[in-house]
Parts: structure tokens; C-alpha cells; sequence
């Protein structure tokens, strides 16, 4: 199929430029309802984007318009030239600023390790780590296990030829607590690169607790500042919000005042950041582009240290790219997580996103679920936000010794952040 595309892109005059990602993907399925096995199932999919790059002069200015489109079945070379057509035309009014394709020296192709156990004997034991955990009461009212291998192939215009293959395993839960006052539910999802099972049992016991939380759960009243305790993937997107304006995009549109050099933090009390973009995988070499990728530390105990990003606004910068990776990295902090629990302050279990505005210095997110320590016990609140500066946060910020590693965030479990209001 890349052949075909790749001849009826050759032959349109006005493609200057070409790139096409193709991606096959062979997921093992099963679905579990009331924590018995209703149905599995393996898919297989294809799929192929194509993005196509016109090359224009107007008013002395050099574009370079891009349109993509995508093919999930086969497709007739009539319908296929066709397509081509709408997406140079779409191209054309297009005016990006112009830049070069990345260029392929050779072909080279990555793959992890395929996984040795027999797909749906693997997923029977996920689902049986989440399933010894429950209660008659507390338990999963329904659990998806996905295995995935997945092969991405890009090849384009400039000699662009790369493979590789990564595996995955997703697991989708529905904790349930059915109690004499309601029955309450929460979504939970769960990425993991390594067949780890005491990583898996304890999110399916955190998944109960929180459930049970949630059932429990009353507004907070009386308290208008707390400590904040972010975990896992809501502490990921804490780092990643932080040095979002940092990438060459936002450089290039001025989203940020700093400088190579410059300091992120001001008036150290708590821990020094470093924060960076790596992968979770070896094999995992190379992002949507075509560029090798290539780890970066952004920030280095509190001073920017580089920007980081793609081949389109790296040209743009006169920079070279980094590649752009999923993963944030941070080294661990000084403070265990039983030290941060001491003093009373709020520890998040659900949030619906957090947001960072360096410029006018906010920093804030609403809750959907926490626990509350007075000091000497746990209360569940939902039903809130909390807001603060983002200058006296990463003034006095501590980092957890604990560690964790996800598909899209290494570093520590656990994030204190300072005197946060509640709204």
C-alpha cells in the first residue's frame, strides 16, 4: 500500500513534499462484566497518513502549505489521485513559513521484545491481580484488558525510512461501591509498557480504596488553605504544563519571557527541578517526523537549560531538533511521602486537568475527589478547586523519594505543592 501511495504522490507535479505514516496495530481484547468474562476479541487495523506539502512563492514569501489525510481501507488509485489533488489544493492556502523535510540517511526499523506468554493466559492474570482484590461490595463492575503491538513506518519525500514496533498493555476499570446510601462508581485507566504485577496490584487496590473514598465523600468546609499532594499522572502533568512554553512552538509565537539560563525558580525553600523529555522505550526512536529523538533536560536544578522540540520550529529557531517525546523525566526528590503526610494538607486522587499560566503567575485545577488530613484523620472531600502563585509554589515545592514509571511519566510518585487556596 505505501508503494502505491508513494507512486501516486510521485506523479503529481505539485507535491513538492510527501510523508506517509503508516500503522498496524494487532490488540488482544477481553472484557469482563461483574468481574466475569463476557467476550474477547483480536483486532487488527491499518492505517495510513498521508500529509502532503506544497512549496509556494507570494508577495516574496516562500510557503510551505501542508494537508494530510488518512486511508483505513483499500483504496482505488482513481480515488487515491483524487485525494492527493484536495489536499495540494488545501496545501496551497496554507502559508507556513517555509522549512525542509527531515532527511533519511538509510532504512532502520526498532522492536521490542515480544511478549512470551500466551496473549489471553496474560490478560486472565491482570484481570484475576484486579479481581482478588474486591469485596462483595467493593468491586469491579467492569474491566477491559487491551495488549497491543503496534508498528509504526514512516518513509517520505527526503529518503525518511523508519520502523519500529512497541508493545503496550492498557487495562480500563470500573470500580464500584454499592452501599446502603447510593452506589457510586469511578473510571479508572492504567497504561503499562512491563508486565510488572505488584505495580498492577497495587493500582487495583488504590482503584478500591478510591472508590470506597468516593462514597464517603462530603464537601470540604472551613478550610481555605491546604497543602496540595499530587500523585502519578496528575504530578506528570504538572512537570509537563510547566515547561510546555519552553518547546520551540513556544518560542518561535514568544509564549514566554526566559532565556537559556534564566531561573525558573526564585528564592529556593524546597527542592531544586529537573525536568526533561525521554522515552520509556529504547525502541521508541524516533517521533511523527522522522527525527531520531534525542532525551533533553529542559530544566537543570532550577535554570532553563534548552528548549526542546520538532523539526518544523526547530529550522524556524536555527536550532536543532530534539524530536518530540511523550515521556517526561525527573530524578526523585529528599522527602518520603510519610514525612509530607505529617501536617494536614489535601491529596489528590481525581482532578479534571490542571492548569499553569507562568505569566500572569496562576496556578490551579479543580477537584473531583481528595482526602483530607486535619492532622489526626482522613476525611474523602469533593467538589472544589484550588488555586495559588506559581513563583511562591516552586519557591517551596518538595518532591517525593518514592518513584514511579509510566508510559508517559518517570519521576516521583508523589509532588507537594505549598499553601494552595480553596475555592
Amino acid at each position: 500500500m505505501i508503494k502505491k501511495i508513494v507512486k501516486s504522490l510521485q506523479a503529481n507535479p505539485q507535491v513538492t513534499d510527501w510523508l506517509v505514516n503508516e500503522t498496524q496495530t494487532t490488540s488482544n481484547q477481553a472484557f469482563y462484566v461483574l468481574q466475569k468474562l463476557e467476550t474477547i476479541r483480536t483486532v487488527t487495523t491499518s492505517e495510513y497518513s498521508v500529509t502532503v506539502y506544497h512549496r509556494f512563492n507570494e508577495n516574496e514569501n516562500e510557503y510551505l502549505g501542508a494537508s494530510s489525510f488518512v486511508i483505513s481501507h483499500k483504496l482505488s488509485t482513481k480515488a487515491l489521485v483524487k485525494m492527493i489533488e484536495e489536499a495540494v489544493f488545501a496545501a496551497s492556502f496554507i502559508k507556513n513559513k517555509a522549512y525542509n523535510l527531515v532527511t533519511g540517511i538509510k532504512k532502520q526499523s526498532w522492536k521490542e521484545k515480544t511478549l512470551t506468554v500466551e496473549p489471553y493466559a496474560m490478560i486472565d492474570k491482570i484481570a484475576t491481580v484486579f479481581f482478588n482484590e474486591s469485596k462483595a461490595n467493593i468491586r469491579f463492575n467492569a474491566l477491559e484488558v487491551f495488549l497491543s503491538q503496534t508498528t509504526n513506518h514512516i518513509v517520505n519525500s527526503r529518503g525518511v525510512d523508519l520502523k519500529k514496533t512497541l508493545n503496550k498493555i492498557n487495562v480500563e476499570a470500573i470500580p464500584s461501591y454499592d452501599g446502603q446510601k447510593h452506589n457510586v462508581e469511578l473510571y479508572k485507566y492504567y497504561t503499562y509498557k512491563a508486565l510488572d504485577f505488584e505495580v498492577i496490584k497495587a493500582d487495583a487496590i488504590d482503584a478500591l480504596k478510591d472508590v470506597t473514598a468516593r462514597y464517603d465523600a462530603e464537601p470540604i468546609k472551613d478550610i481555605h488553605q491546604l497543602d496540595v499532594i499530587l500523585s502519578d499522572k496528575d504530578a506528570g502533568e504538572f512537570f509537563d504544563n510547566l515547561i510546555s512554553d519552553f518547546s520551540y512552538v513556544g518560542i518561535y509565537k514568544q509564549n514566554t519571557d526566559k532565556k537559556i539560563g534564566d531561573s525558573v525558580q526564585k528564592d529556593v525553600k524546597g527542592d531544586l527541578l529537573t525536568i526533561g523529555y525521554g522515552v520509556a522505550s529504547k525502541a521508541d526512536t524516533f517521533d511523527r517526523d522522522g527525527v531520531i529523538v534525542k532525551p533533553v533536560k529542559v530544566i537543570e536544578n532550577g535554570i532553563l537549560l534548552n528548549y526542546y522540540g520538532g523539526n518544523q520550529y526547530a529550522q524556524y529557531l536555527g536550532m536543532n531538533p530534539t524530536g518530540i517525546m511523550d515521556m517526561v523525566a525527573v530524578p526523585k526528590g529528599k522527602t518520603t511521602i510519610e514525612k509530607m503526610r505529617k501536617k494536614p494538607h489535601l491529596e489528590i486522587i481525581a482532578l479534571s486537568g490542571i492548569q499553569i499560566d507562568i505569566y500572569s503567575g496562576y496556578i490551579g485545577g479543580e477537584v473531583r475527589l481528595a482526602l483530607y488530613f486535619d492532622g489526626g484523620d482522613y476525611h474523602p472531600v469533593s467538589g472544589f478547586s484550588f488555586s495559588g502563585n506559581i513563583d511562591a509554589c516552586l519557591s517551596n515545592i518538595i518532591l517525593s523519594k518514592e518513584m514511579v514509571s509510566r508510559t508517559a511519566y518517570q519521576g516521583p510518585k508523589y509532588i507537594k505543592l505549598p499553601a494552595m487556596e480553596l475555592l
